[in-house]
């Protein structure tokens, strides 16, 4: 992309120095903590900061370009030999660049919704897609109207393919997005109990994430359905235009999976039959969660014909790209599972039945933090929480959070339950707590930083 190309967005004006036509850059930033000299500022006004505060750290860091909101025009006469583009909102002028750009460098565009386990299936099916094309794809899970244009602008000609993940927490929030990157394919999960807060319930929900499916079947494009997924099987019987590619363990479908064991380290492996031909299938993922997302991503790459022999080494030596997403890790001979990164009712009960399962010589602890964005249901979940803790008959529960309290009082049969408001107390006495052959499983919403029990622990 040319410098000056970032004027071909309508309302963006040309202010301060006009050298830009000179300008060489290499990429976008709206952090001016990570800002390169070669980068452009864009400056977005978001809940916790405002990006036109930053603009002299930025400028300092060698930054030569920045985009601004025209309400902050007054901000220029303060840098001198400096450019800025002034547009109404510098939000929308991050989507409509990035939706510019792509329109301009076209390649097939596949997105990743879901409640569950989008990122992980987003990060497997790039995996396995890699072997045929080179794919841009989400880092992390930066799937909202910021990262999501922000990985758009990374588009090179290099890259043939692109596998976004689409997140939302509010109604039109996958609509806006699906503006921008136009996908051709679209995969969504499951439907599950998520931003509870604002969707009210699973309808709710469901009505949010087929904003992706809405999309592609309005403009005939290739919808991948979880037939295993009450809600998503009642949307592919209901709406049947354009066309789709269905996966499922249970249910007559294109791809057929068959659940076959588990390793010592809870890794599963799987069987697939599509066309006629059956293989055998692991997936270096930890519990229950991993027969799905690989599914899932075994499935796409079965549509677009990527040999069996490639899925299958693709899915084996699958490394995650988040360290406090179900990563299983041995530390002096206790088991550590850290699904720490996000939480809600379905991830923990699926959490908890991988755990349950789980072969071990020594005794089992769950560490749970609070499940946010669940609103007025959020007492009731977290209560419901504690008593399957007590029906499946663990002993070791240790709980951190205001609304985990509910937890920690529902789990009445449960021999060692303790409830903190300070997680390095968490930490001090699972110290004493833990021995060789024990298992600490740690989940909770990202706001509570459940990982840093473990890092305490560490310490």
């Amino acid at each position: 992309m040319k410098a000056e190309t970032l004027l071909n967005i309508k309302g963006s004006e040309l202010q301060g120095s006009e050298k830009i036509k000179f300008f060489d850059f290499k990429g976008f930033s709206i952090d001016s903590r990570k800002i390169n000299s070669s980068d452009i500022f864009i400056a977005i006004k978001g809940e916790v900061t405002d990006g036109h505060k930053y603009l002299k750290n930025v400028f300092d860091a060698g930054c030569k370009l920045a985009v601004i909101n025209k309400t902050q025009s007054k901000l220029i006469s303060q840098f001198k030999n400096k450019s800025f583009i002034t547009v109404k909102d510098t939000t929308k002028y991050l989507g409509d660049l990035a939706a510019y750009h792509l329109s301009n460098n076209r390649i097939p565009v596949l997105c990743v919704a879901g409640s569950n386990g989008k990122t992980t299936t987003k990060d497997l099916i790039a995996d396995v897609l890699s072997k045929r094309y080179n794919v841009l794809k989400t880092e992390g899970n930066l799937n909202n109207h910021i990262g999501l244009p922000l990985t758009l602008l990374k588009l090179n000609k290099k890259h043939n393919f692109c596998v976004l993940e689409v997140g939302s927490n509010h109604f039109g929030e996958l609509d806006y997005l699906m503006n921008i990157c136009k996908p051709d394919y679209g995969l969504v999960t499951n439907i599950g109990k998520e931003h509870l807060e604002f969707f009210k319930n699973l309808n709710g929900v469901a009505k949010a994430e087929f904003e992706l499916y809405n999309y592609l079947t309005k403009n005939n494009k290739t919808c991948f359905y979880n037939l295993d997924d009450k809600f998503i099987l009642n949307y592919r019987n209901k709406f049947k235009s354009g066309d789709n590619f269905t996966y499922s363990f249970t249910k007559k479908s294109d791809v057929r999976g068959k659940f076959i064991s588990f390793d010592k380290n809870f890794r599963p492996e799987i069987n697939i039959k599509y066309n006629g031909k059956s293989s055998n299938i692991k997936i270096n993922t930890f519990g229950l969660h991993s027969i799905f997302n690989g599914l899932a991503a075994a499935s796409v790459g079965l549509f677009f014909d990527i040999k069996v022999s490639d899925i299958k080494k693709s899915l084996f030596n699958f490394k995650p790209s988040s360290s406090k997403r179900m990563e299983v890790k041995s530390w002096k001979g206790i088991t550590i599972v850290n699904d720490a990164y996000n939480s809600n009712p379905d991830s923990v009960l699926m959490g908890l039945n991988s755990i349950k399962k789980f072969n071990t010589i020594g005794k089992k602890f769950i560490i749970l933090g609070d499940m946010l964005e669940l609103g007025k249901s959020s007492k009731s979940e977290h209560s419901n929480i504690g008593k399957i803790i007590s029906e499946m008959k663990f002993d070791n529960l240790y709980t951190y959070g205001s609304e985990s309290y509910n937890t920690h009082t529902a789990a009445k049969n449960v021999k060692n339950n303790h409830y903190f408001t300070d997680k390095t107390l968490i930490s001090e006495l699972l110290k004493k707590d833990l021995r060789k052959g024990d298992i600490v499983y740690l989940k909770g919403s990202r706001g509570m930083k459940m990982e840093e029990i473990l890092d305490n622990l560490k310490k």
